[in-house]
């Protein structure tokens, strides 16, 4: 098993292009600088309700009022068209 390197245990991704995210958007997402002023919207559901943003203590989530709390990563690729 390789051995931790400090630093490097976790790597954020931005959302729009999967570079290497350090900068934190006004909805609370980590993102690349490029897109540092840009923001998700229009994010639905599997039900087809629209997913509001929240920030927790492991990071942002989503909330739908249908079906409840969705993982970012779930949240996005309900979205990928």
């Amino acid at each position: 098993m390789p051995r931790k390197i400090y630093g490097q245990s976790r790597i954020d991704r931005c959302p729009f292009c999967q570079k290497r995210a350090i900068y934190k958007n006004k909805q609370g997402l980590v993102v690349c600088k490029e897109h540092k002023n840009s923001m998700l919207q229009d994010v639905k559901c599997v039900c087809g309700t629209y997913l509001e943003i929240r920030s927790g203590r492991y990071g942002p989530y989503f909330f739908c009022t249908n079906c409840g709390n969705i993982s970012l990563k779930k949240g996005l690729e309900f979205n990928q068209d």
